[in-house]
């Protein structure tokens, strides 16, 4: 995806995120392109048009080989403060964040799941988000494969690291916070209707206080969200890309079977 406010030029200005890293158009191209002679202009396209289009119509803006911003700096600071994304994966606001040293997310302190004490932060210590912690540790996590009835009746414990990626996967989903906090405070006539209201900030209240002992109770919370959603509108709705039921219940299963 290319984001026009960190474009600089060719060489300059970490303008186009992977799920990766942040690169340069010049070494997307260069890693991404069979060509012999790639050129970032003419073969990287934003909605079917060239960037040599989108330059001549002053929609992106080439920086003078003068220019002394921040993302022209040949800096080595300057560069690596380019490698992360500068909104919160989880709520989407800046502010002071963390940033992955294995991605490009970034994340305020309490966005992420666990949440992450100054203790654990250093100049020379890395840091690893919960994304990254599941993808590089699936090998030696699941000697064996479990099936996902097998996965609910584990306790919590066996499986908080799911639990929590499940739950930031969500959250960032949710772009419009819908199912983030208490709807019973802002959502009209809701409590009448809804007699066990749960949301996705309360779900974490209880992971953290250790209210849930097995996977399955976790779980039956998370699928009630979206059940509530369902009754509510009175009709089978999408939220964050999961229907109610069916689909709500893949995913999960997605993320219990790992292995």
């Amino acid at each position: 995806m290319l984001h026009k406010d960190r474009f600089a030029s060719g060489l300059c200005g970490k303008s186009i995120r992977t799920d990766q890293r942040w690169m340069t158009p010049v070494e997307f191209v260069t890693v991404g392109s069979a060509l012999e002679d790639p050129s970032w202009e003419n073969d990287i396209q934003w909605d079917g048009k060239p960037l040599s289009l989108l330059i001549e119509r002053k929609i992106l803006v080439i920086h003078s080989l003068l220019c002394k911003c921040n993302l022209c700096s040949s800096t080595a600071k300057d560069r690596h403060d380019q490698d992360n994304d500068d909104d919160c994966f989880i709520c989407r606001s800046q502010g002071s964040l963390i940033c992955c040293d294995e991605c490009p997310r970034s994340f305020h302190q309490r966005c992420h799941l666990p949440n992450v004490d100054d203790a654990m932060l250093g100049d020379k210590l890395p840091w690893v988000c919960t994304f990254c912690v599941l993808r590089t540790s699936q090998l030696w996590r699941y000697p064996s494969q479990q099936t996902y009835q097998e996965a609910l009746t584990c306790q919590i414990s066996d499986h908080l690291l799911e639990c929590q990626y499940l739950l930031l996967c969500l959250y960032n989903a949710d772009k419009d916070h819908i199912i983030v906090a208490d709807p019973c405070i802002n959502v009209r006539n809701y409590s009448s209707v809804i007699k066990t209201p749960i949301w996705l900030d309360r779900v974490v209240e209880k992971l953290q206080q250790n209210l849930y002992q097995t996977v399955q109770h976790f779980v039956s919370d998370v699928l009630l969200i979206f059940t509530n959603c369902a009754t509510f509108n009175r009709v089978r709705l999408y939220y964050c890309s999961i229907q109610c039921e069916d689909s709500g219940q893949h995913f999960l299963k997605q993320i219990l079977e790992l292995c």
